[in-house]
């Protein structure tokens, strides 16, 4: 351990935001002052709780997230719903869903910790922090490390956002589809909370037309965050999901809504420059 590893536990173990850096004279906040903050600042702050994930300067980010962590929490709500959220389509409408019902709403994320990205979806977490902050919704970001226990390390995440904020988890929400064998795992993973899936089974009709209705008012694009194979050709990502492209998926047999793992999709507003 440096020196200043032993210097910045030591001043978390007394209880105080700063200590006086031994080289420079400048005062630097420790991790637990900066997790009062509630997000990351962008100044790629020497002991960021929150991976850098701000930063917008790829040389200056120094630090990973090692452990699960809450940003952006505000309301001091009695009762959350966790929406397990991938930053595509489909956990988009469920959150459309929950919004509707006037429910305090949670997105917890987890992700590979080596390629901090979202695994199968591709999405990087900086894109799922920025549609966190676009939505006004409070994020949980978990690090999934190889070898991971991925039960223990969303109860661990579901333990500290009860912790955090006081309140009582009341679902976890997901955006299943059809797929009944995955929404019963997740029933049998997890039966001390209620699994709520609100599109289970709504006809695709309804959620398309849903879709782009959102889509317009919210001004939003919805790309591939995964190329998607054809039998003719490959879209790459960052191909729009469109109704073109729906109606292109039908006429080659493919799932319309990629439930099957086809593909995935990214969900942002038109005016940001995503990086892919």
């Amino acid at each position: 351990m440096s020196n200043i590893e032993e210097l910045h536990r030591a001043t978390c173990d007394a209880g105080r935001d700063t200590y006086i850096d031994p080289v420079s004279g400048y005062q630097v906040l420790t991790s637990k002052a900066l997790l009062k903050q509630g997000a990351c600042c962008g100044n790629s702050c020497r002991h960021c709780p929150y991976g850098h994930i701000n930063v917008s300067d790829p040389e200056r980010v120094k630090q990973k997230l090692l452990a699960p962590v809450l940003m952006n929490w505000a309301d001091k709500a009695k009762t959350i719903d966790i929406l397990f959220w991938s930053g595509g389509k489909d956990s988009f409408l469920a959150l459309a869903s929950l919004l509707q019902e006037k429910r305090e709403v949670v997105l917890l994320t987890s992700f590979g910790a080596l390629t901090s990205r979202v695994s199968i979806q591709n999405i990087h977490i900086k894109n799922i922090a920025k549609q966190s902050e676009f939505l006004k919704l409070p994020l949980c970001l978990v690090p999934l490390f190889p070898n991971t226990d991925y039960k223990a390390s969303i109860q661990d995440a579901l333990a500290l956002i009860s912790a955090q904020t006081g309140a009582t988890i009341e679902r976890l929400v997901f955006g299943d589809l059809h797929l009944q064998s995955i929404r019963q795992w997740r029933i049998d993973t997890w039966p001390e909370y209620e699994i709520y899936t609100p599109l289970f089974n709504v006809s695709y009709e309804i959620l398309l037309d849903r879709l782009w209705q959102l889509q317009k008012e919210m001004h939003l694009s919805i790309t591939l965050s995964t190329d998607l194979i054809l039998p003719k050709k490959t879209l790459e990502v960052g191909t729009a999901y469109t109704e073109l492209l729906v109606e292109q998926l039908k006429s080659n047999n493919i799932d319309a809504m990629l439930e099957n793992g086809e593909a995935h999709t990214l969900v942002f507003p038109i005016t940001w420059k995503m990086a892919y």
